[in-house]
């Protein structure tokens, strides 16, 4: 049966040691899906990085995955057993650094630490670090503790019934088309044939894009398109001079220019075009990881 809902990705953070911490984590947000999905028309996405991480060049692992979850996430669920794991640039861990982040941009975290008694093989620094750590965030946070995984899946299932209530969704309505041109931007990187090296072996070569999409119901008039000067280095650069052309688009058509990110993951896309005479303009921040 099809159904309207909000979708509302899960991210869940943890180091190595608690894979299943983790599967319980998953199973009890599955639960949820199968009782509470239809009637609340809401469906949440557990994303975890060794199953839902797309690999890519040009940022490292924990930037990648910041772009590809923590960002894009609605809540986090952060879990620790005996293990802080490795440092980042940014932080005493990657899962300290995704859980900072997603605070700081206002999104549900809820951080559990584990009360089982310690493996054999426990590691005596990372131990310390995870003491450490949780001394710290305990003076802004109020942690969960967990007796085992089961324990941990009720606890989660608790803190989301919470976020649900807060972010008070209401009801879910499909999809509107707004009246007028509507401009969306998107990356396209496909890896292609390219005939074969001296050795027999098949080479490729990427093609990658800039597609520009009309999904509205009027002709965009005299569209020009600029993207932003990327932050803290990077850059892009467009296959082709045409992009500063002014060209109209018409309700469903695209238009696309060769386009190469250098070590940029997301870029800001300006366009402004006019509807009879009235001008308009939109920007929109693309991710440049697929």
């Amino acid at each position: 049966m099809v159904f309207q809902a909000h979708v509302l990705k899960v991210l869940i953070a943890s180091p190595g040691d608690t894979g299943e911490e983790r599967n319980a984590v998953e199973r009890s947000i599955g639960g949820w899906n199968a009782s509470r999905a239809e009637r609340e028309q809401t469906v949440l996405l557990p994303w975890r990085w060794e199953m839902h991480a797309v690999p890519v060049m040009g940022a490292t692992a924990q930037e990648v995955i910041n772009a590809q979850a923590v960002d894009q996430s609605d809540i986090v669920i952060a879990l620790f057993d005996s293990r802080l794991g490795q440092a980042t640039d940014a932080a005493v861990s990657g899962t300290a650094e995704e859980i900072s982040r997603a605070h700081e941009a206002g999104k549900p975290v809820h951080v559990y630490f584990s009360n089982e008694p310690l493996p054999r093989d426990v590691d005596p620094d990372q131990l310390k670090r995870l003491k450490d750590f949780r001394a710290e965030i305990e003076k802004v946070a109020l942690l969960g503790q967990y007796a085992n995984p089961d324990d941990l899946a009720y606890q989660v299932r608790q803190a989301i019934e919470h976020d649900l209530e807060k972010l008070a969704l209401g009801a879910a309505l499909g999809p509107k088309k707004r009246a007028g041109a509507v401009l969306r931007a998107r990356y396209w990187r496909e890896r292609i044939p390219n005939g074969i090296d001296n050795k027999g072996r098949p080479k490729y070569q990427d093609k990658r894009r800039l597609i520009l999409s009309n999904v509205g119901e009027v002709t965009a008039e005299g569209v020009r398109v600029k993207v932003d000067e990327p932050e803290g280095g990077g850059a892009v650069h467009w296959g082709a001079s045409d992009h500063e052309k002014p060209f109209d688009l018409l309700p469903g058509a695209d238009r696309e220019w060769a386009f190469m990110p250098i070590q940029v993951l997301e870029a800001t896309i300006r366009t402004t075009w006019s509807e009879g005479g009235q001008e308009h303009q939109e920007s929109q921040t693309i991710s440049l990881l697929s």
